[in-house]
């Protein structure tokens, strides 16, 4: 099912039209280019496009405030910004940039002084059929070492950051990548995650495109529609994020008729699953319901974040092959992934190929801050060098991020280096571990763990708690409102038998009820910084 080679001469002369047009329009070598756009086949043309001609594209999230887009517009020194028309209607057209190109996906009409981008490709037909060779002569001129993607960081810590990506980077990590796991043209990937995240424009747009794979976008992001898209696209390969793979447990678990406690749904997906799976082929062809979804996927990749252990066990125990990985934007993104043929569950896997991670003073257990090495690491962060030397020192990227490697090379995260809890003892409790287990309980929907000052002023982990009221109802087994009482004995009785088997210094020492979802980034991060711990 790979793409034909007239597909991809398709793809390739629409890429050149769109060049063309923005080279017509007044695009130089180097010249910005803002692209925030919800997820289609116009995205990955334009970033394509700007690449090849020595632009450097600017991906940001479609869903930001005016006040956010013109920041970045103004620290990037954009030329251009292209944007789909919602997001023009919603926050571009009101701003009034009048030194900035605006480019409008579509061929609808737009304000005068503004582009379609039917248009820039229109004009940049005309000019390849006349024989003009500019875009050509550009595409001829980008060498490795020039800028291709100033990526701009989620925020998890604050102000954002733009990681300055050169064109060696992304082609570095893309032949470790192909290294690593076969891609066969035949391939379908399932495009979700927003494609302005550097994960997902590497994975679910270069990678495919590369091998000459296929690409299909989802309709939605729920997971009932997502699971419909596999399976009407024979998708084979899904990349995603945990919830994802978390919701996918949970309507297989809903298909299965699980109830009661958390072994007992495990058991039943695996049941469920192990029809599928266990039965051969022909069984995998004529399953119903979510079952069929997955019955061609070869292996699925989780990112951006941890994967619960349940959630792995429930997926990987019923046949369904989850990898892990991990990867920041400063290193293009992706840094480690498990190998296909040999997994560990728990890891992220060995560095890639061309790849060395090393851990900068460990523990007596072993953990300390990654460190990472090799052509896939950023050149800088843009007009930002007191960041830059906090990160980059003698072309190793020390990545904030902590974690252990066993006797194989395989690489397990711990957490962040600035969220780290140490208590009076000076033991080190990391918040990942903790709220790992915590998510575990069907009666804890999300939850972060922070430090808490004891009576005495030393650190002691405290949580805040989102609590899933629907599965309280249900162990509960009340049908009026459950009182806060009962749902704070409930959340605290899951706390003490959760933290039964830890050590002392890892217990709770106090949690906290929150009724709204914790802040997050476009991946599902958390946004620590901007928890805070409720002064009573």
């Amino acid at each position: 099912m790979g793409l034909p080679v007239d597909h991809i001469q398709e793809f390739g002369k629409l890429i050149s039209f769109i060049g063309a047009g923005l080279v017509e329009a007044g695009l130089d070598k180097g010249d910005r280019i803002i692209l925030i756009a919800e997820n289609s086949p116009e995205w990955i043309l334009v970033y394509a496009a700007v690449t090849s001609c020595g632009g450097v594209i600017v991906p940001l999230e479609p869903r930001m405030k005016e006040n956010e887009i013109r920041h970045l517009m103004i620290h990037s020194e954009a030329k251009f910004i292209i944007a789909s028309r919602k997001v023009f209607v919603e926050s571009i057209e009101q701003m009034n940039l009048d030194s900035v190109g605006t480019v409008v996906m579509g061929d609808e009409d737009v304000p005068p002084g503004a582009l379609t981008l039917g248009l820039v490709m229109a004009t940049g037909k005309d000019k390849i059929g006349s024989g003009d060779a500019s875009f050509f002569k550009r595409k001829s001129e980008t060498r490795a070492e020039d800028i291709a993607a100033i990526c701009y960081t989620s925020g998890t810590t604050g102000t954002p950051k733009g990681a300055v990506l050169l064109q060696s980077n992304l082609m570095s990590n893309l032949e470790s990548l192909h290294s690593r796991v076969f891609i066969s043209t035949d391939d379908v990937f399932l495009s979700i995650l927003p494609l302005h995240h550097t994960f997902a424009s590497m994975v679910n747009f270069l990678v495919p495109v590369f091998r000459g794979s296929t690409v299909v976008f989802a309709r939605s992001i729920k997971p009932r529609m997502i699971l419909e898209d596999i399976q009407m696209e024979e998708v084979t390969l899904v990349i995603g994020v945990p919830l994802l793979f978390e919701h996918i447990v949970q309507l297989f678990a809903g298909a299965a008729g699980a109830a009661g406690g958390k072994k007992g749904l495990l058991t039943k997906i695996r049941s469920w699953f192990g029809k599928l799976f266990g039965g051969g082929r022909q069984a995998a062809l004529a399953a119903t319901g979510p079952a069929a979804s997955l019955s061609k996927i070869r292996f699925c990749v989780s990112g951006a974040a941890s994967l619960r252990r349940d959630v792995e066990e429930a997926l990987s125990g019923a046949g369904l092959k989850v990898l892990q990985g991990y990867g920041l934007t400063e290193a293009s993104p992706v840094v480690s992934l498990n190998p296909v043929e040999d997994p560990r569950h728990g890891t992220v896997g060995p560095a890639l190929p061309n790849i060395i991670v090393d851990i900068d003073s460990p523990n007596e257990e072993g953990v300390g801050e990654i460190v990472v090495r090799g052509g896939n690491v950023m050149k800088e962060y843009y007009k930002n060098p007191e960041a830059t030397a906090d990160v980059l020192r003698n072309g190793a990227l020390y990545t904030g991020d902590l974690g252990r490697l066993d006797s194989d090379g395989y690489l397990t995260i711990v957490g962040r280096k600035k969220s780290v809890i140490v208590t009076a003892g000076g033991k080190n409790v990391y918040p990942d571990e903790i709220e790992s287990l915590l998510g575990s309980s069907r009666l804890i929907l999300e939850c972060i763990v922070m430090p808490i000052e004891d009576r005495k002023g030393n650190s002691r982990p405290g949580a805040v708690i989102v609590p899933d009221y629907n599965a309280i109802a249900s162990v509960h087994k009340s049908t009026g409102q459950v009182s806060e009482e009962t749902i704070h004995e409930l959340i605290s009785g899951e706390i003490k038998r959760i933290c039964a088997d830890l050590p002392d210094y890892k217990h709770l020492y106090e949690f906290q009820i929150r009724d709204t979802e914790l802040p997050k980034t476009p991946t599902r991060k958390l946004k620590r910084h901007l928890v805070k711990w409720t002064e009573e």
